[in-house]
């Protein structure tokens, strides 16, 4: 007998992972530049990280991708949190007539080792420290202000239980 196909899902789903470091009050940050594919493309500053291989642990993600987009080790950290959002099909990248689902798992995370390196070819152009206190003079992606709210608020809470 045959199985039945499973159906699937009238959405497609990205898993991503991605890292908060901060150090001496400024963040790392690397600049989404997609303008090689999309000449209209409007560059914004994002957290480094991205889209999770299929069978690599979620962590194994994180690490790599941020080694990729600026040229650092790191060690993670606590778990910050996870956030999802929805892309309408309209609104994506790369049309494909679906909607996307995304899905970002985020770690705070400290430099253990390299220098600072720019993504050749990838989804990144450059990567650069942010003082904390001017993050509001750049053109960022919403998910940087989330991840900063995760990470403030659980400092917050390692600092108040003491």
């Amino acid at each position: 007998m045959t199985p039945s196909p499973v159906p699937r899902p009238e959405y497609d789903t990205r898993l991503a992972a991605y890292c908060v470091v901060v150090r001496d009050g400024s963040i790392l940050l690397a600049l989404w530049d997609m303008r090689a594919t999309d000449p209209d493309f409007r560059p914004r500053w994002t957290l480094p990280g991205g889209g999770v291989e299929l069978g690599e642990a979620i962590e194994d993600g994180a690490v790599r991708e941020l080694a990729e987009e600026t040229g650092y080790e790191v060690r993670l950290g606590e778990l910050l949190g996870v956030v999802s959002g929805h892309i309408p099909a309209h609104k994506r990248l790369h049309a494909t007539g679906r909607a996307l689902q995304t899905v970002a798992v985020l770690y705070e995370a400290e430099v253990v080792g390299g220098e600072l390196a720019f993504e050749r070819d990838g989804s990144t152009s450059e990567a650069r420290w942010f003082p904390l206190d001017e993050l509001d003079r750049i053109e960022r992606v919403d998910r940087v202000d989330e991840a900063l709210e995760l990470y403030r608020a659980r400092r917050g809470a390692r600092h108040g239980a003491r």
